[in-house]
């Protein structure tokens, strides 16, 4: 590749500046706006989901190291002191923290150039320069994939996929303005063009969730419409319930000899410190089959969160916790119900047992047991883990079972069913291919099911576009 697309505000005009103050040397107007976009990209927070307005998310000064500089353009200090440069009626493109010991130069983009958020792509063709970029960016790849999922590497081709990103980046800004939330915005616009420059990273921690992360876990769904590959719409196979139908069937194997069950489980889990702690809270509740069965009974037939609606709807918090969730009050629309409640009974089951009260005595009235066995497991004691992380135990050995299960199992299977002339993409509770492919994985994904554990979860398809 001998491009490299960055993002920069699309209000930024470097011509202006070149025009009426042109500079003493041969300036590389390629660098600058790559040094730009690199302050752009790094000011958003991605290590947190909280919400982030405009303002708090472009006050930061970012550390960007001479050394690092002078490694991608080897003239970078004389073009950053250009933009530094205070020129009259026009003043500084960007503002310098100095240099202090144990933190490199820091340099901030003015609200100004921001203009009002809104980014843009801006093609890098320097050929020299986008290769210098291109290896200091090479995709990431962990070990663990290497091992585990190596299988599922071979279908992200660039050259296959065609992305219109300027839609994708418009449909971005959009919803910006509708929620006011610029972290996000501006992280969702960075994996759009990451995906663009064929950046495609591959994450995966077996002990934790198990899932595999790609660029296309992290893609946003406001964009998936303008994703093709082949030159076709994608398309998915998404479990229904994903979360309670696994929670289901780790109760519904048999128990009539505990180590049966451990059995089965070992070979589907990948921490067997979680599996070891499961079982030993699981024998001490013991949850009843006729309340196993019921909730298995709500899951299969996909009427589990309409079970729990008008419980939620009659709680002292709906109100209030609906126009947070929807930015609107309630209007009797039961389809938003339906995710309310979606939302609430899944934030409930893996979040610390001291919030969702309201919704976790619900849950306690219809299935007692079932609330006490998972109340107990999220608070098992783990050796170095501490209290307020122990909840996450009930979401890893969930997500472990999924990652089993539509990673090891069905994408395996499809994979050497159809000697690689399907190409597929997981996402978590979702199988993603062509819509050319769409039945035929779809009833191959209900084949394996019925034959690995006896029966199958709700599946729905859904074409991107």
């Amino acid at each position: 590749m001998s491009e490299y697309y960055v993002l920069i505000p699309k209000k930024l005009n470097l011509e202006q500046r070149l025009f009426k103050f042109p500079p003493d040397f041969e300036l590389s107007r390629d660098y600058c706006h790559y040094f730009i976009s690199e302050l752009i990209k790094e000011s958003c927070n991605k290590d947190t989901e909280e919400y982030g307005s405009f303002e708090s998310v472009i006050n930061h000064f970012i550390p960007r190291c001479a050394g690092i500089n002078q490694s991608i353009y080897r003239n970078s200090k004389q073009h950053i002191e250009y933009l530094y440069q205070d020129f009259g009626g026009e003043g500084r493109m960007l503002w310098k923290r100095n240099y202090k010991p144990g933190g490199c130069y820091a340099y901030h983009l003015p609200k100004y150039f921001w203009g009002d958020g809104e980014l843009k792509m801006y093609c890098i063709t320097e050929k020299t320069l986008a290769r210098k970029i291109i290896k200091n960016n090479a995709p990431q790849v962990d070990n663990t994939v290497r091992k585990r999922f190596d299988f599922t590497r071979g279908y992200f081709d660039s050259s296959r996929f065609k992305l219109d990103a300027e839609s994708a980046l418009n449909e971005l800004y959009l919803d910006y303005l509708q929620t006011g939330d610029y972290n996000k915005y501006l992280l969702n616009a960075q994996r759009v063009v990451d995906f663009k420059n064929g950046c495609f990273n591959f994450y995966n921690k077996p002990e934790t969730d198990g899932r595999l992360h790609t660029a296309i876990t992290s893609f946003s769904k406001l964009c998936r419409k303008y994703l093709k590959y082949d030159g076709e719409n994608l398309a998915e196979v998404d479990l229904s319930s994903s979360i309670p139908f696994f929670l289901s069937y780790i109760l519904s194997i048999p128990t009539t000899c505990g180590e049966d069950k451990a059995g089965v489980l070992c070979t589907q889990l990948c921490s067997q410190d979680i599996l070891y702690h499961y079982m030993i809270v699981e024998s001490l509740v013991k949850p009843s089959d006729r309340e196993i069965a019921g909730f298995k009974e709500l899951v299969l037939n996909n009427q589990l969160y309409e079970y729990f609606m008008d419980s939620f709807m009659n709680l002292s918090n709906f109100e209030s916790s609906f126009e947070i969730m929807f930015n609107r009050p309630f209007d009797g629309d039961v389809d938003e119900l339906r995710k309310y409640t979606k939302n609430k009974f899944l934030a409930m089951l893996f979040a610390h047992p001291k919030y969702y009260m309201q919704e976790q005595a619900v849950f306690y009235n219809h299935f007692p047991k079932i609330y006490e066995l998972t109340k107990k497991f999220k608070r098992v004691k783990y050796e170095g883990v501490p209290p307020s992380e122990r909840h996450k135990r009930l979401s890893y050995l969930l997500f472990q079972l999924e990652s089993h299960f539509m990673v090891h199992t069905i994408a395996r299977e499809i994979n050497k069913t159809f000697k690689r002339k399907i190409p597929f993409f997981t996402l978590h509770d979702c199988l993603v291919v062509k819509e050319s492919d769409l039945d035929r994985v779809y009833e191959l994904m209900h084949e394996i099911f019925i034959r690995e554990i006896g029966y199958a979860p709700n599946m729905t398809k859904k074409i991107w576009r």
